[in-house]
């Protein structure tokens, strides 16, 4: 068998019907990241026997015409950082004092896309606590980006992202608490997608209320739309565990349905009114936003008022996260694991700047937080009384260079104007504030490196999102531009 990459949907439906085997697939999977991950350094953990034990199983299963998932073979791999399996490490974004941390639980990407019969292989790098948009830290160093091999694919997904990017698995799993699944997707030039909050359950404890503040998601990562709508079927619907699990049901999959975009309106904003963004970027994204009006859609100028500028809206978050981070960093002290008081020097400086910052605000000082955050929601809430759709860049920088030592952040500045290096230059954490579903797709490069396009819908409105990000590929297919490897 070839090992060329096949699409998910491709493999699964060969699969199903016996023209290729599971295990053969898996097989091509593993020696595609065998040739590939040196150069790459995405994949940081590989389960390669059991891989090949569950596709033996699969093969088998089929052989007796028993019913099988709707991803049956698909070679995928999953992120070292919140996502669980038992029996597999998680370093929770490679800090050494976790190296031989071994959970016995699941979480929802790799429950649920085993029980659709996908096969995992391994899991892939992330930043300390993912508390950073660049993918690097202390324990297996930074992951590199498969269109220029000295710069980083972006975080904090990093990983799964640039191995879809390279061609090693078709399809990964991202989360997002900032824009985690949409900012590689730029930076690596595949798809990301986060859907609406809720739709794909995030389960977490002890605080089962841990994942609305800001809003954390799962989702997937894939080099096709069809790809990301055949996992988010997989991935999404009710989970009692996550007190905040939606019930609807819908199918991603109808949005593949070829329909044009007539009499959509979308609005495009290049900037939001206060980020500062790369004069390349701006270029391709004007240009990009022209093909939503060859599909039938009207695109218009969006102004949308933000209640702050850049910088006072970035601080908020970093304030709201870094308070969940305090609490997971807390929970491992309980367990046994003063993860500050033994080993603060894996902690990021950074990271202990923000958690300082949350733990010692006032009580009314949160309440400001989530004022202004209420005031962002309303802002959003406006636009969409105006528009169907809001698009704009998903990150306002191109990939950066990876310094030593797990010390890679995103640019300080940008056109001259300060900006946080974490997170600043990334505008995809606006949805994690309100809720709304998110898309980043390729669209196009600048310089050789990849720029995304991120397409925002109204709350519940996933199909809406994932309708455009299909006709967005078909009128701009983005396939040849991906690296050889």
């Amino acid at each position: 068998m070839s090992t060329d990459l096949l699409s998910a949907a491709q493999t699964a439906r060969l699969v199903k019907t016996g023209e290729m085997s599971a295990l053969e697939v898996t097989d091509a999977a593993i020696e595609r990241i065998e040739r590939g991950n040196p150069k790459l350094n995405a994949v940081i953990f590989k389960d390669y026997e059991g891989a090949r034990a569950q596709a033996r199983n699969l093969d088998i299963r089929i052989a007796r015409k028993d019913h099988v998932g709707a991803m049956a073979g698909v070679p995928t791999l999953m992120k070292d950082l919140f996502d669980f399996k038992p029996g597999w490490p998680s370093t929770m974004g490679g800090v050494p004092a976790l190296k031989d941390f071994v959970p016995d639980f699941w979480s929802t990407y790799p429950k649920r896309i085993e029980a659709a019969d996908a096969i995992l292989i391994g899991k892939t790098n992330a930043p300390t606590l993912g508390f950073n948009a660049s993918t690097d830290n202390q324990l297996f160093g930074a992951t590199r980006n498969p269109f220029d091999l000295s710069r980083n694919p972006g975080g904090s997904s990093g990983g799964s992202a640039a191995a879809v990017a390279a061609g090693l698995v078709p399809v990964a799993s991202g989360s997002d608490a900032g824009g985690s699944i949409r900012i590689p997707a730029s930076w690596s030039g595949v798809a990301g997608f986060q859907g609406s909050q809720g739709r794909v359950p995030t389960v977490m404890r002890p605080d089962a209320f841990g994942a609305i503040s800001p809003f954390i998601y799962e989702g997937p990562i894939s080099r096709t739309v069809e790809d990301l709508a055949l996992a988010m079927s997989v991935l999404s619907g009710h989970d009692h565990a996550d007190p905040f699990s939606n019930p609807q049901e819908i199918d991603f999959l109808s949005a593949l349905d070829g329909r044009a975009l007539d009499g959509v309106r979308i609005g495009y904003t290049p900037d939001f009114g206060t980020y500062p963004v790369e004069r390349g970027i701006t270029a391709v994204t004007d240009a990009a936003v022209r093909a939503f009006e060859e599909a039938g859609a009207e695109v218009v100028a969006l102004d949308l008022p933000l209640p702050a500028d850049h910088r006072t809206l970035t601080d908020m978050w970093c304030r709201l996260i870094c308070a969940g981070s305090y609490g997971i960093v807390q929970g491992l002290k309980a367990g046994g694991l003063d993860l500050l008081g033994e080993h603060p020097k894996q902690v990021p400086e950074a990271l202990k700047f923000w958690m300082d910052a949350a733990n010692g605000q006032s009580l009314s000082e949160r309440q400001a937080d989530q004022i202004l955050r209420s005031a962002v929601y309303d802002a959003f809430g406006a636009a969409f009384a105006t528009v169907d759709l809001i698009v704009s860049p998903t990150t306002m920088a191109l990939p950066v260079l990876n310094r030593e030592n797990g010390a890679t952040t995103g640019p300080s500045s940008i056109n001259g104007v300060e900006i946080n290096p974490l997170i600043g230059w990334c505008p995809t954490y606006l949805t994690n504030l309100t809720g709304h579903p998110s898309a980043s797709v390729p669209a196009g490069l600048c310089d050789g490196l990849p720029v995304g396009l991120q397409i925002m819908g109204r709350r519940y409105a996933d199909l809406d999102v994932m309708r455009a990000a299909a006709c967005f590929e078909r009128l701009r297919p983005w396939s040849r531009h991906y690296p050889c490897f």
